[in-house]
């Protein structure tokens, strides 16, 4: 929760709120709302994998969740891949 629309005008309040917002959106996958994490890794293996495939030789596919630490935490990125 924000307090951007009591402290800034309607035009900056919308700005800072749509910056923090999640900008990822998956209906490209075609999964329902129900889906699990799962379920959305899966899709997106899939996905990236074909699109990878249409590109051509020059790009290589890393791995699923490929685990990284930054300071004392751990993080899993999905389906990595490299150019």
């Amino acid at each position: 929760m924000t307090n951007f629309r009591e402290t800034l005008p309607p035009p900056q309040s919308d700005l800072a709120r749509d910056a923090l917002k999640d900008p990822y959106v998956f209906d490209f996958l075609g999964l329902t709302e129900d889906a699990q994490e799962r379920d959305i890794e899966l899709a997106l293996t899939r996905h990236i994998t074909r699109f990878l495939l249409e590109l051509g030789a020059g790009f290589a596919f890393v791995g699923r969740q490929y685990r990284i630490d930054v300071g004392d935490d751990e993080f899993l990125l999905i389906s990595c891949f490299i150019i």
